[in-house]
């Protein structure tokens, strides 16, 4: 867009907001999310500032605060927090809370979380602790992630989680278990991995070839034991399950795929490297 246009919108913005006054809601509420669906990202941090302003009415920032809650734009975030924080207005402060948990992510049960620890005021506590629900009712991810975590505490629940996961998250909510990939319950790991195969889009590549990468050396240095050989078997048939889905990333793979079949033997693994190549239309030998 070009920069005369964006400096107009905002200006529209500012004009609007600041003579809020003599629209009805309704009609400032549709007029500001006509003009940030026009100005894109700068109107929505111009929208930003204004959450905070205190020489903004109280009645234009409750305004602004809901709309915040409608867009939610990421812009929103930390202003919004910063009106439950440190707002004057209980109102606001009520009207913050539920434009947060429109977010409904794992972003908005944090901001509220640590909301309810640091907040003393019995209402907003009820507020907030209502609101942490309703996020937590509405996304599954939020009720089942404990249960995921606890890994090796307990396994049952874990790999139930997991098979959940594999069928329900979408693409963005599987992007949130990168973090998980370095956690030190190998469980846990190994889990987040299968996750991202499976439900993981093409921006989470790097992240699984580099896990694959790793973790395949450090569990061919340790095939003395069982364990290894099946986590090995797991971590192959999981990268499988995502080049099936986006096949144009083999090549980058192809040469530590090779590589370990080269120490495969007639190992479970090495027949599930040899079809995983075959799959990809490389036959590149088999463990012999």
């Amino acid at each position: 867009m070009a920069l005369a246009t964006i400096d107009s919108v905002l200006e529209q913005i500012d004009k609007l907001v600041r003579s809020a006054a003599d629209h009805d809601d309704l009609q400032f509420r549709l007029r500001l999310e006509e003009l940030v669906k026009i100005g894109g990202r700068d109107t929505e941090n111009a929208i930003a500032h204004y959450l905070t302003g205190n020489y903004i009415s109280v009645p234009t920032r409750l305004n602004l605060v809901r709309i915040a809650g409608y867009i939610r734009s990421t812009a929103f975030l930390v202003p919004l927090n910063k009106v439950i924080e440190f707002g004057k207005d209980e109102r606001l402060r009520e009207a913050a809370i539920i434009s947060i948990s429109k977010y409904n992510d794992r972003r908005a049960l944090d901001i509220l979380d640590r909301a309810l620890e640091k907040n003393k005021n019995k209402q907003l506590q009820e507020a907030i602790a209502g609101a942490i629900n309703r996020i937590k009712h509405n996304n599954p991810l939020l009720i089942m992630l404990p249960r995921f975590l606890q890994g090796g505490k307990n396994s049952e629940d874990f790999f139930i989680t997991v098979k959940v996961f594999k069928k329900i998250l979408s693409p963005a909510d599987a992007k949130g278990f990168i973090s998980y990939l370095q956690n030190e319950d190998p469980l846990v790991s190994a889990g987040s991995f299968e996750i991202l195969c499976c439900r993981g889009n093409e921006t989470v590549f790097f992240f699984i070839s580099e896990f694959f990468r790793e973790r395949s050396r450090s569990l061919i240095q340790a095939l003395n034991r069982p364990q290894s050989a099946e986590a090995l078997a797991k971590l192959i048939a999981a990268l499988h399950e995502y080049l099936n889905r986006h096949p144009d990333f083999f090549s980058q793979l192809r040469p530590d795929i090779t590589a370990l079949l080269g120490r495969a033997g007639g190992s479970l693994w090495g027949k599930l490297l040899t079809t995983l190549l075959a799959d990809m239309g490389d036959g590149s030998g088999s463990p012999g």
